[in-house]
């Protein structure tokens, strides 16, 4: 897959160039206080450095390579408009920690996160593996560490930016299904997370730092890049419950259905290959906290 590494490299140099502009536009934002406004809510913010990085990675794709689409969350949200076709299709977050995706015949190739603030890239094309500032790889672990039960789990979900009662009661009960001990009918999870940013996550759970992210709500732009850097990683993506139960759900309509669930890389043991327990441990996650979590899935 090396016909991927030039879009790798673009996607890279765009990636740094768009972390500085983040970092510059929130030092001037903070210092001016410049204009701040709101999406759906309090919680859903868009401010001048979002609009301005995503229209300077728009124009840089297009001048580029002029012949190739683009789905991004800023144009998403004045539009509405997103298709996702066998083109090549750059899918881009200007700004929680800038996500910058490619996918080629609705399958995501190439991905790049920057986190400006932390002055961390995260990378990986298809078949190249994945890397932190292009020479670390992934995961930060070195060989895939083991995980055997769901006890033993860090698991990070992020509450979005709905917050009507419809969606909380059947994620807080999914939470507490998920944290109680079996006396509770729960799993007790070992720790549960929430990094504030679904590309925070992603990254997390290539490095090894996160062992499970489980999600419902983010769009293609949160994880067309985390998607590659995952799997390049060693770990398995996968989408709803009834995506992971059927076991053939293209990647690209994972990636457009909104619910999302990935596991890092585990060591192999004797009786299992890493898949195997992979799968084992995402089918008991969504054994234990799918119940609770069905209506929302199905309504939203």
């Amino acid at each position: 897959m090396a016909e991927y590494q030039e879009y790798l490299d673009f996607a890279i140099d765009l990636g740094r160039k768009a972390g500085e502009m983040i970092k510059d536009g929130q030092a001037k934002r903070f210092a001016h206080d410049s204009s701040l406004d709101t999406k759906a809510n309090a919680i859903d913010l868009v401010t001048e450095v979002d609009q301005a990085v995503e229209a300077f990675i728009c124009k840089a794709i297009s001048e580029k390579y002029p012949s190739h689409k683009f789905i991004g969350e800023e144009t998403y949200a004045e539009t509405g408009k997103m298709e996702l076709t066998d083109e090549y299709t750059w899918i881009v977050d200007p700004i929680d920690g800038c996500s910058i995706g490619l996918a080629h015949k609705k399958i995501p190739v190439v991905g790049v996160i920057m986190m400006p603030f932390l002055d961390q890239l995260f990378s990986a094309r298809v078949g190249g593996g994945a890397f932190l500032n292009e020479t670390t790889p992934l995961p930060l672990t070195g060989p895939p560490q083991p995980l055997e039960t769901l006890q033993e789990c860090v698991v990070s979900f992020e509450w979005g930016s709905d917050r009507s009662k419809a969606t909380m009661d059947p994620k807080l009960q999914s939470v507490c299904r998920l944290a109680a001990d079996a006396a509770m009918n729960g799993a007790m999870v070992h720790g549960i997370r929430s990094t504030g940013a679904s590309t925070a996550a992603l990254v997390a759970v290539a490095s090894g730092g996160i062992d499970i992210y489980w999600d419902a709500g983010p769009y293609a732009w949160d994880v067309c890049a985390g998607i590659v850097i995952v799997q390049e990683a060693g770990g398995f993506f996968t989408g709803s419950a009834e995506d992971f139960e059927k076991g053939n759900t293209p990647m690209g309509d994972i990636m457009m259905n909104r619910r999302y669930c990935c596991i890092r890389a585990i060591a192999p043991t004797d009786n299992e290959s890493c898949l195997e327990k992979q799968k084992r441990l995402i089918g008991e996650l969504y054994k234990s906290a799918y119940t609770s979590f069905k209506r929302q899935w199905k309504d939203s």
